[in-house]
């Protein structure tokens, strides 16, 4: 059913304009209620980036009271001042609507009461609008910021009409739909401060992506998140698009990357649109597709994919197409793929940004230093696992990635005669438990029991992604104590059944932990990375778990930052944990 809707959403790119009632922003000028009118100001926005300039143009009637409402809401949201200047640029397109500005002297009067730099933004997108800004501004036009130029701006346009549409085709998802139910953050005043409080919105929308594919750890969170962590992955790298200072900040999570991306692309094939789009950009970037080339691990990952899969990625790269299969080949410059994969190269080198120069920009303001500046990292291998369960390591300094254990992690595995294992299946998407019988040489073979109670034999080498050590599993069982705490609280919520309650009224309680919303998101992200709309007591005692954490670090530089360290702290080591005392809820 994702795949499906998947393959639906990139058939149907173009969708349709639903307009939203024009009465009401007429009632929000007059009664002023532009403060609470984000929500009706981001709809607005998605259906005229979604609308074409003659579907625009039909709606010219109601022109004078959006250019009322857009007037009012720029001058009190500044948070919003580049989708503003994109839906102006949009409008403004449209031959009835920029006669109405021009013929309506009340907006030349308004426009001059904008803080003078946004007049300035504004007049450069069209040459009505030049002429209604005060003559201050008007000087300042030739000397607005780089992303504020016409051309720019429509790139930043299209990279958020593509953004719109990956969110209204996720929403359609079984998980999708749930997220939107279930989201922490829902208080508008609350989101912007979150935004504003992110040094770089766009980082941070990579990073999301790219937690939420190292998130997907196993088989079946990859059938029931694989595609809301691919959309949250797209969305991120749409963002970054051409910005390789901030893809290069993230490189040491590449291999996962890769990984996460070629097992979907296997599991689900009609996730291939998607999956190509973030190839695309991947590759574009030279630290990343660097890395790719480097690794023989991610290059035998490709070429395990069917060809027509193979064909479809080495379109989005020459650096791809050149490690692909000769039928994959033969099929990607024969033409042999979907009508839909062919024009997914062009259209993500549309949104890319042209290089900026080193320092300019990218961090926080008044930081003129660049990643290349950062300390050299030290030699240090990581390990790490697929989706699948299959385990990797990855060297953070020189990149290179590699299947077989390296001596700073205790070198290559060793087996003997009786040890308990576990053996990979292809054919049944498993790991069946077994035993040594023999060790000659490299080869290993074991007895297996498979996942339908049959037995079996195989032979491997010794040091074969498809043969591990069994291994005990992290347990986040709970303490007696915990268990009959949170119990009780969970009975306490209004709501739900007695076996699972709504996540926003669990939201409620969370917030009486009295910790700062920034970490209070972090616990929800990690509790609930799908944003379940309802959970279950286990999920439900994975938030209390986390909340006892946190209020006991509360003093710890990590806490107070409530960033993605945390984040990865309490998904790592904490959910795991018995914390030192049970939660404090006021």
């Amino acid at each position: 059913l994702v795949c499906r809707r998947v393959s639906v959403y990139f058939q149907n790119l173009a969708m349709a304009v639903d307009w939203p009632p024009w009465d009401k922003f007429q009632d929000i000028v007059k009664k002023d209620k532009v403060m609470g009118a984000n929500a009706d100001f981001q709809e607005f926005k998605k259906q005229v980036l979604k609308a074409s300039v003659e579907e625009i143009d039909a709606q010219a009637q109601h022109a004078p009271v959006m250019w009322d409402f857009l007037l009012a809401f720029a001058a009190k949201k500044s948070f919003f001042r580049k989708l503003i200047i994109q839906v102006f640029n949009k409008l403004m397109q449209a031959p009835g609507w920029a006669a109405a500005w021009e013929k309506d002297l009340e907006l030349h009067a308004k426009v001059k009461e904008l803080h003078e730099e946004l007049q300035s933004a504004l007049g450069a997108q069209h040459e009505v609008l030049l002429k209604s800004i005060a003559p201050a501004a008007l000087k300042s036009v030739a000397l607005v910021r780089k992303e504020d130029k016409p051309e720019e701006v429509r790139v930043a346009m299209e990279r958020e009409r593509m953004i719109d549409a990956i969110k209204e085709e996720d929403e359609k998802t079984p998980a999708g739909a749930d997220a939107a139910k279930a989201a922490f953050v829902t208080d508008d005043t609350a989101a912007e401060e979150e935004v504003v409080r992110t040094t770089r919105a766009e980082l941070a929308a990579l990073q999301e992506g790219i937690d939420a594919a190292s998130g997907i750890d196993d088989a079946s969170k990859m059938d029931s998140g694989g595609i809301n962590a691919l959309n949250k992955l797209r969305i991120g790298c749409i963002q970054c698009a051409g910005e390789e200072d901030l893809f290069q900040q993230e490189l040491d999570h590449a291999p996962t990357v890769f990984i996460f991306l070629m097992t979907l692309a296997k599991q689900h094939p009609a996730s291939i649109n998607g999956v190509a789009e973030v190839m695309n950009q991947l590759m574009a970037s030279p630290s990343w597709s660097a890395l790719f080339e480097a690794s023989t691990m991610l290059k035998d990952k490709l070429r395990e994919l069917p060809d027509d899969l193979q064909a479809a990625l080495g379109l989005q790269s020459e650096k791809v197409m050149r490690l692909i299969g000769a039928t994959a080949k033969t099929k990607a410059t024969g033409g042999d793929v979907p009508a839909s994969v062919k024009g997914v190269a062009d259209r993500m080198q549309s949104i890319r940004m042209p290089p900026r120069p080193m320092g300019g920009g990218y961090g926080a303001a008044g930081t003129s230093k660049t990643v290349l500046e950062t300390p050299p990292v030290l030699d240090q291998w990581k390990a790490a696992k697929t989706p699948e369960g299959h385990s990797y390591y990855f060297n953070v300094r020189t990149r290179e990635s590699t299947w077989e254990r390296p001596a700073a992690l205790g070198g290559p595995l060793v087996y003997k005669v009786g040890d308990e294992v576990e053996v990979w299946s292809n054919s049944m998407r498993a790991w069946c438990k077994g035993r040594v019988d023999k060790v000659e040489g490299d080869k290993v073979t074991a007895s297996l029991t498979l996942p339908d109670g049959s037995l079996a034999k195989k032979e491997l080498p010794s040091q074969y992604k498809d043969l591990r050590p069994m291994a005990a599993e992290k347990s986040s069982a709970l303490t007696e104590e915990e268990r009959t705490a949170y119990q009780a609280l969970f009975r306490a919520i209004e709501g739900g059944s007695e076996s699972s309650k709504p996540a926003v009224q669990i939201s409620h309680l969370l917030w009486k932990s009295k910790l700062a919303r920034e970490t209070l998101k972090q616990v929800w992200m990690t509790a609930n990375p799908g944003q379940k709309a309802n959970l279950n007591f286990d999920e439900f005692a994975r938030c209390c778990r986390l909340i006892a954490h946190c209020q006991a670090m509360a003093d710890s530089p990590l806490v107070k930052a409530g960033d993605r360290p945390l984040r990865v702290k309490l998904r790592t080591e904490c959910l795991y944990a018995r914390p030192p005392a049970l939660p404090k809820f006021s």
